[in-house]
């Protein structure tokens, strides 16, 4: 389960789960929201009642359907006159991943009583991930991807602006590959605070089809920063001229994108 978006985010891997992605049967326990839930029932949604973004999934997916699931909290109990006014209902795509536990045997915390790992374990992990995260940007000169010194003689990239820790000094990377990509991810999130006036050089959302003669096209066309950005997709293309060749992907930091 992906809890939240960017710093602080996180996924919950529930301890004793096994993750399926058939639909249960009714009974069974699942992790879900830091909670344990038993299925009451699950029934596929009619089409008529598909959102246009289930329907568009659908279409271009892998013809997975979409279901109405009904689960209680695993405390209340079938005798509880009740029971219904505790469920909640969800659309649950059939082919999601399931946290199910195999029996009524599921390990919770002592102090807190969720199952583990609990929230506030998870928020002591985060916690101290980010303050190790933010460690990374404190020392100008030194490259928060590797940890090491960027010198006079190596290629490197440099943000006059520290977005991860506001007020601290440039963030310098090195422009070696296992550096670049780290750095691509920091300009996303430097772009994004002042979108106006900032465009991204290091990663395009385009998809590039390599031609293999020198030449490439992206689906952003002019808005493409360049071949050596790192890009959404790769292919290569159909070109019957190109066939004969050995096609890579990538088209190369030279390559010239081809004009509409």
């Amino acid at each position: 389960m992906r809890i939240g978006k960017g710093p602080g985010s996180y996924y919950w891997c529930p301890d004793g789960t096994l993750v399926t992605y058939t639909a249960p049967e009714p009974g069974t326990l699942i992790a879900h929201e830091h909670a344990v839930w038993r299925i009451i029932e699950i029934t596929d949604l009619p089409r008529e009642k598909w959102t246009e973004r289930e329907l568009e999934d659908w279409l271009h997916g892998d013809g997975s359907t979409t279901v109405m699931v009904i689960l209680r909290p695993v405390r209340i109990t079938i005798t509880d006159v009740r029971a219904r006014d505790h469920d909640v209902h969800y659309r649950w795509p059939r082919r999601v991943g399931w946290d199910v536990y195999p029996d009524e045997h599921y390990p919770v915390c002592s102090a807190c009583g969720e199952p583990t790992p609990c929230r506030e374990k998870i928020g002591q992990r985060v916690g101290a991930r980010e303050m190790e995260r933010m460690e990374r940007y404190e020392v100008a000169g030194v490259c928060p991807a590797c940890q090491e010194p960027v010198t006079s003689r190596q290629r490197s990239l440099t943000f006059p602006d520290n977005v991860e820790l506001p007020g601290g000094p440039p963030v310098t990377f090195h422009e070696r590959k296992k550096c670049r990509y780290y750095a691509a991810d920091y300009e996303k999130a430097w772009v994004a605070a002042d979108p106006e006036r900032r465009r991204p050089t290091l990663s395009c959302p385009g998809h590039v089809t390599n031609h293999g003669d020198g030449t490439y096209d992206c689906t952003q066309l002019g808005d493409c920063p360049g071949p050596s950005a790192r890009h959404r997709s790769y292919s290569v293309c159909f070109c019957p001229e190109h066939r004969s060749r050995e096609l890579t992907c990538d088209p190369g930091p030279n390559a010239r994108r081809n004009e509409p």
